[in-house]
């Protein structure tokens, strides 16, 4: 699986989950892109069917982003959401490394009872789509929420923190593959 930093900000608006987006900037395959920018998804691009029927607002003045592609013929949401869930628990193991204490509550992961990530999982014909979301600072936030940042816990290198993220993300990825590869069926 590739992993990808783009460089400078581009904001998330929901858009970026459709399928082969990482293609259309000359990613192909499997892939974790990774950005920061500010959040404020457009309701025609909300996935989650209860967040859209509550009218609730998923924004954020500025924000660590990855997005998860991953192909297969046919994709299925069941490992879209597995996906999803190694990369919170990558990102929850990462965030222990810099002495940032969180609790995980199924794909999302709180500090001292705010809430730090935002993510969706999803597929498509071809492919399984994750995305999630680490608040960088609290500004720009719902104000019915409680939120953590990573400004708070004094994360000032949050690239670093993205690409440590990515590549564990990605170990544990290569590792499961290679593991497939070497095990005889039932």
């Amino acid at each position: 699986m590739k992993i990808e930093i783009l460089p400078g900000r581009i904001d998330y608006d929901g858009s970026q989950i459709k399928p082969l987006w990482a293609y259309s900037l000359g990613i192909a395959g499997d892939s974790i892109v990774v950005f920061r920018g500010a959040m404020d998804i457009l309701p025609h691009n909300i996935k989650d069917m209860e967040d859209l029927q509550d009218n609730k607002a998923i924004k954020g003045g500025d924000l660590l982003h990855f997005i998860v592609e991953r192909f297969d013929s046919p994709a299925s949401m069941r490992l879209a959401y597995y996906l999803q869930r190694l990369l919170v628990v990558s990102t929850k193991d990462v965030l222990e490394g810099y002495g940032v204490k969180s609790i995980r509550n199924g794909d999302d992961i709180y500090v001292d009872g705010g809430k730090l990530t935002v993510s969706i999982a999803s597929a498509g014909i071809s492919s399984e789509k994750v995305h999630m979301g680490i608040n960088i600072i609290s500004q720009g936030t719902p104000t019915d929420i409680e939120v953590a940042c990573l400004e708070d816990h004094g994360i000032a290198d949050v690239i670093g923190l993205a690409k440590e993220i990515a590549s564990t993300f990605t170990a544990e990825i290569d590792d499961i593959e290679s593991d497939m590869v070497k095990t005889k069926g039932l």
